[in-house]
């Protein structure tokens, strides 16, 4: 039987006010708050709607029905309002799962409560029609278990709700403090008039007024998050981030049509026309008519694709993605189109490939003129080079001054010479072309002929070289480069030593490495000259003992040689105290580089 009555209007208006909320925080449902909130509002909407409609139908079929609906969103509505309350007080880190155990004790008690009510009336106790002013309505009397799981645990979770709020009430300083104030009024609200309505005191004869004032509590607490402009914060600052980019962005629905688009679309795309909303992609580009026709040529199963587009007018390149928008069924709803414009990446990838070219061809032409010196310069200068030694021999007892003319051409000669050895090792080194080839060998031996190879020199200034190697002492390198190394060493210490001094070759062992240590006692070297050692770049000029000159060259191939052995260098000096070279090799074999 329908009737009117007059409760049902201010039920349905807490049924329309919740529904009105809850379509609009639905734009920010982002928000685990919102969520919350959300679930409070259902319960509200469960409880208000089948409650205002058991007054405008009478009906003894779907009665009981009802009254499950209402207490199934009493009980909703409460889980809601305690999430939204832990999640608006900032205490969601206690949400743990011990924690949801919780929550959803009064709901599953709910649940069983509900379910053995036909049989044994745990829900209801009594439930029957009376005529209250003039007006027939259903009363019920809830039964001691139904009573126990609704008022029971929602009283315990409103007293550990009010813990919360009373807590950050205390922490937090006003005006910040007043939307605390407003969740706790609303609590507040809700149980007087629950605890009256338990009394007997009723302003409104036969009607509850709990939904009401809780449809109040769930405004209230709207208005709380509303203080801290959640609601307008996120759509605010989706729009202005898309806005303010400087790349078109331009979105469509599942239908392909036009949705929204931001400025830098706007000013690429729409030139000034209106009331493109909803317009199809070959209205939207209409002066781009390939872009539509790709658009509308998408597969349905693709989720992004990418492409290169030039642009007419302006006369740019972009970079087009487009990315579909499934809902959580998969469901194509839309699709978002990104245009960036890489004209200026373009430029300069041009003209990288440019100076590429150029860089090639300067490489080739400097490899080239290399191979020359290489083949061309070094055999003359070795021929020029013995000669001058033997046609100083031969002055040596007849000419004293013409002895020391060509002595000097002679030690001239070694330096041009040992000069464009380390400039075509360090060159090959560069242009990968030096081969690697590490074995085992003995560190006197390596020793032993880089000294034969410099006797002659040493014996000029009348300097003796001693040596110190264990026998035991064999290391993993490349021997070739290791000679290298120690020539370069011997050579500079012969070439800054005093006449009749000492030069030591000596190997001690550190853990899994040998070092090797060439010491002499010539002029030395002073902190700074010691700083540029080892750095391209650096302008090194040193003078020996007898006028050689020295430029810090053959030390930069040495440290190349010495770590691609996988060892360390160290140079030692003082001035006037002479100098120890060293470095170290590994005792044990060492992985090869692949890439050299």
């Amino acid at each position: 039987m329908w009737q009117f009555h007059p409760y049902s209007l201010l039920l349905g208006f807490a049924f329309c006010l919740n529904l009105i909320l809850g379509l609009f925080v639905l734009r920010s449902v982002q928000l685990t708050l919102i969520r919350y909130l959300l679930v409070m509002i259902v319960g509200c909407l469960v409880w208000t709607g089948f409650y205002g409609f058991d007054f405008l139908l009478i009906d003894k079929d779907w009665h009981r029905f009802r009254i499950y609906s209402i207490h199934v969103g009493i009980v909703v509505a409460t889980l809601g309002g305690t999430l939204a309350t832990i999640g608006f007080t900032q205490n969601r880190q206690i949400l743990t799962r011990r924690m949801w155990i919780l929550l959803a004790i009064q709901p599953f008690l709910m649940a069983i409560v509900i379910l053995f009510d036909p049989l044994f009336g745990t829900l209801l106790k009594d439930t029957h029609i009376e005529t209250i002013e003039g007006r027939i309505q259903w009363v019920q009397v809830l039964a001691l278990p139904g009573q126990i799981v609704e008022l029971v645990g929602s009283a315990i979770w409103s007293f550990y709700i009010a813990y919360l709020i009373l807590k950050n009430i205390l922490n937090t300083k006003p005006p910040a403090r007043n939307q605390f104030y407003l969740i706790l009024l609303s609590f507040v609200i809700v149980w007087t008039i629950s605890i009256l309505h338990i009394l007997g005191i009723r302003p409104f004869p036969g009607l509850v007024l709990s939904p009401v004032s809780l449809s109040l509590q769930v405004l209230m607490l709207f208005f709380a998050i509303a203080y801290y402009r959640m609601f307008d914060l996120v759509p605010l600052v989706r729009g202005e981030i898309v806005d303010e980019l400087d790349d078109p962005v331009v979105i469509f629905d599942g239908s392909n049509r036009v949705v929204d688009w931001n400025l830098a679309a706007e000013q690429l795309f729409v030139d000034g026309r209106r009331y493109l909303s909803l317009s199809m992609p070959d209205e939207f580009f209409q002066s781009y008519p390939e872009l539509s026709q790709k658009i509308q040529n998408f597969s349905e199963k693709r989720n992004l694709i990418q492409w290169r587009w030039e642009s007419r007018d302006p006369v740019r390149d972009w970079e087009v993605r487009a990315k579909r928008v499934r809902d959580k069924y998969r469901i194509n709803i839309g699709l978002v189109v990104v245009f960036r414009d890489i004209t200026d990446q373009k430029k300069i990838e041009s003209q990288m490939v440019d100076a590429n070219r150029s860089l090639s061809y300067a490489n080739a032409t400097k490899d080239r003129f290399l191979s020359i010196i290489s083949h061309d310069l070094r055999g003359p200068l070795s021929g020029i080079k013995v000669l001058l030694k033997i046609l100083n021999d031969k002055v040596k007892t007849e000419d004293t001054e013409m002895y020391e003319m060509t002595k000097s051409l002679v030690d001239a000669s070694d330096s041009v010479f040992s000069l464009l050895e380390n400039l075509l090792e360090w060159s090959k080194l560069q242009r990968g072309q030096e081969e690697f080839h590490p074995n085992f060998t003995n560190i006197s031996d390596i020793v032993n002929e880089t000294i034969y190879l410099f006797e002659l020199n040493a014996k000029t200034k009348s300097i003796q070289i001693q040596t110190s190697i264990p026998l035991n002492a064999t290391v993993f390198c490349d021997d070739r480069m290791i000679l290298t190394v120690l020539r370069n060493f011997l050579s500079n210490a012969i070439k800054f030593s005093h006449n009749s001094s000492q030069i030591r070759f000596e190997a001690e062992e550190e853990g899994m490495m040998w070092r090797i240590k060439v010491i002499d006692s010539g002029v030395g070297m002073s902190a700074d000259i010691l700083k540029k050692l080892f750095h391209v770049g650096e302008v090194i000029k040193s003078i020996g003992t007898q006028g050689e000159n020295g430029n810090g060259i053959g030390l930069l191939l040495c440290q190349e040689f010495v770590e691609r052995n996988q060892g360390k260098i160290r140079v030692d000096s003082e001035i006037g105290k002479g100098s120890v070279f060293s470095f170290t090799l590994s005792k044990t074999a060492f992985p090869l580089d692949p890439n050299g």
